[in-house]
C-alpha cells in the first residue's frame, strides 16, 4: 500500500511529461487527440465567437508563462508538465471552433488566427 501511494505521483508527473513531449513535438496532431470532435455542435455563433476570444486569451497567457518558465532548465521541465498540454489543447479548440464556425456559415471570427497549413 505505502508504494501505490509513492508509485501515483511518479506515474503522473511522467503522464504529464510525455504529454507534454506530444504538445511540444506535433502540437496541432496532440490538441485534435485532446478534444472532443463536435465539443461546440450545441453553440450558436455568438457563443462561438466569445469562445474564440477565451481560448485567445488563455493562449496567450500560456505562452506567456511558457517564455517566463523556459529561461532555466527546471523551468522548461515545469513548462513542459504544466503549461504544453494546455496549450495544445488550445489548438485542439481552435481547429474545433474554425470547423463549426464554417459548418455554421458564421461571418469571419476576426481573433480566429487562420489555421496553420503545415
Amino acid at each position: 500500500m505505502n508504494h501505490c501511494k509513492r508509485f501515483l505521483p511518479v506515474s503522473a508527473a511522467l503522464l504529464s511529461l510525455m504529454l507534454a513531449g506530444c504538445g511540444s513535438s506535433n502540437r496541432d496532431f496532440a490538441g485534435r487527440l485532446l478534444v472532443a470532435p463536435g465539443r461546440y455542435l450545441n453553440y450558436d455563433c455568438q457563443q462561438l465567437e466569445n469562445r474564440v476570444k477565451g481560448v485567445m486569451s488563455r493562449r496567450k497567457q500560456l505562452e506567456e508563462l511558457m517564455a517566463k518558465a523556459e529561461t532555466s532548465f527546471d523551468g522548461r521541465l515545469i513548462s513542459g508538465a504544466a503549461y504544453r498540454t494546455e496549450y495544445a489543447e488550445t489548438s485542439g479548440d481552435l481547429d474545433e471552433l474554425r470547423a463549426e464556425a464554417a459548418a455554421k456559415e458564421c461571418k469571419p471570427i476576426a481573433a480566429l488566427p487562420p489555421q496553420n497549413t503545415r
